[in-house]
């Protein structure tokens, strides 16, 4: 495949490199480039650049595009190839939907786990753990991956906020203050939306950090403006039947981040969880009703 090979299964010189370095951090964009406007992109020239596409088993740019393309729309495991947009087929029965989902996710697991940046993963444990409280934001799809990391963060006995309802995130009033220290997680899948603009510039008035948590190709402005960026690789377009690779990616990555903010601190983490679970246990009366005849509202 040829994102394999960039990916470092085939030698390359320095220049060459730089061009795989390119198109590997954006490559819908690249698809989308002439062998001019490419050669301009990475500093090199046009003979460089169908140099490197020769390398790869390919006749010039425009074959290369076309193989490229072909392979962003779709994940291949074993002799399965599916397509992230539209994985399940006509006709698809049980087990092969299953099938289907199964290898999706592994692949998409395993792309997360062969590009994560530890030390930005680090950099954004370090930031929400030492913050007093911090403030969680998605919407959409993003808000249901932001509830499960605002649930975890609450059961180590973290000070975390997050608004699930549509429009009262805008509400909400954000102050600096010298005394309590603030920080911030931004979950967007694409960094293309007015209420993406409106959080962050809320959040940079309020000179609060944040954690952006993205699949976009290209977040800029918003990666500029974030403490720290955390990125996944999604080869998914708008027309999809759903999320299924970008949600597995990015719960991997928030579980991955979960895990080291736990490790800070372990061992007052892992007190906070104990004391968590002991009120759930301690409460749990308030669930159980018994004699129905002894119960009043």
């Amino acid at each position: 495949m040829i994102i394999d090979q960039l990916f470092g299964s085939v030698k390359l010189t320095s220049t060459e490199k730089q061009i795989a370095d390119f198109i590997n951090a954006n490559p819908r964009i690249a698809i989308n480039l002439s062998l001019e406007e490419l050669s301009e992109q990475c500093y090199v020239s046009q003979a460089s650049v169908i140099r490197l596409c020769k390398k790869l088993g390919v006749k010039g740019f425009a074959e290369f595009k076309i193989k490229l393309a072909s392979e962003l729309s779709a994940f291949v495991m074993g002799d399965q190839n599916v397509h992230v947009d539209m994985p399940v087929g006509e006709n698809a029965d049980g087990p092969e939907i299953a099938e289907t989902f199964f290898n999706l996710t592994i692949q998409s697991l395993k792309m997360a786990y062969d590009t994560m940046d530890y030390k930005a993963l680090m950099d954004a444990a370090r930031l929400l753990a030492r913050a007093d409280i911090v403030h969680i934001y998605g919407r959409g799809e993003s808000l249901i991956l932001a509830e499960d990391f605002h649930y975890k963060l609450i059961r180590i006995g973290m000070h975390s906020t997050i608004e699930p309802q549509n429009g009262f995130e805008e509400a909400k009033c954000l102050r600096s203050s010298a005394r309590i220290s603030q920080a911030a997680l931004v979950i967007s899948h694409y960094c293309n939306s007015r209420h993406i603009h409106y959080v962050i510039d809320e959040l940079m008035s309020s000179k609060i950090p944040f954690v952006l948590l993205t699949a976009a190709e290209n977040p800029f402005p918003y990666d500029v403006f974030a403490q720290v960026t955390l990125r996944i690789k999604n080869s998914e377009s708008r027309f999809k039947m759903g999320s299924f690779a970008s949600r597995a990616a990015m719960t991997f990555v928030l579980d991955c981040l979960y895990g080291q903010i736990f490790a800070l601190h372990y061992e007052r983490n892992k007190e906070n969880l104990n004391l968590f679970s002991r009120r759930k246990i301690e409460r749990s009366y308030f669930y159980d009703v018994g004699d129905k005849n002894d119960f009043y509202d």
